[in-house]
């Protein structure tokens, strides 16, 4: 396994495309150990109680029981392993679809990462349009999501799994959100793809940027 060091400079975006769907993987021991890792993110704040429904009561969704997520972090993570995967690319909305079918068709698993926004008087939430109350508060909450995404790809690159932290596209769409159980009043951060090691018969694409990247002196200075 990779130092974190190592981890840090190997980690980069790799999209694996498939026309068909690539043979499923089982990685539930691993998903649970990057999941867990991830949770090591600092946070700042609890989410905010709305986030948090006691037992007995039905959350935003209607969840229940073994569905229901309670806990304090400002962030919630999906699993959907390889076959959920190969069948949620036949649910989804085939309009502006782009690149997320193919890759639901190579991946051994995608990671839904949401953050829990404070919610904002007056204003009604729409999953969609991605509004929420501009507060220092918020800010936070998005930044600890972010650490908490940032731990699982470091993670993941650690063990040589190759990944890809998309924004998600079709997936933000109310009836993603519906078909896997998420509540509407999160946001989704990122869409984490987790590829397998073979890519026989998928085509393999990289970052745009990575080789754009400017020189520590850019973008740092010690203060003096």
């Amino acid at each position: 396994m990779l130092s974190t060091d190592a981890a840090i400079r190997e980690r980069k975006t790799c999209k694996l495309l498939s026309d068909r769907d690539l043979t499923v993987s089982d990685r539930a021991e691993t998903l649970q150990q990057l999941i867990e890792l991830a949770g090591m993110a600092p946070f700042h704040r609890p989410c905010d109680e709305c986030h948090r429904q006691p037992e007995g009561l039905d959350g935003p969704n209607g969840l229940d029981g073994p569905n229901r997520l309670d806990g304090i972090e400002p962030w919630r993570f999906y699993i959907v392993e390889a076959v959920l995967c190969r069948s949620l690319k036949q649910h989804l909305p085939q309009e502006n679809a782009g690149k997320i079918p193919a890759m639901l068709a190579a991946a051994d698993a995608l990671i839904l990462a949401t953050w829990l926004p404070n919610p904002q008087p007056g204003h009604m939430h729409s999953v969609e349009e991605f509004t929420f109350a501009p507060t220092l508060a918020n800010m936070e909450h998005i930044a600890a999501a972010s650490a908490a995404v940032q731990n699982l790809l470091l993670a993941a690159t650690a063990r040589g799994i190759a990944n890809y932290w998309s924004s998600g596209g079709v997936l933000r769409s109310a009836q993603a959100y519906t078909r896997l159980g998420i509540p509407l009043n999160q946001i989704l951060l990122g869409a984490i793809f987790l590829f397998p090691g073979e890519t026989e018969g998928a085509e393999v694409v990289g970052s745009k940027l990575r080789e754009h990247r400017t020189p520590s002196t850019r973008w740092s200075r010690h203060v003096t």
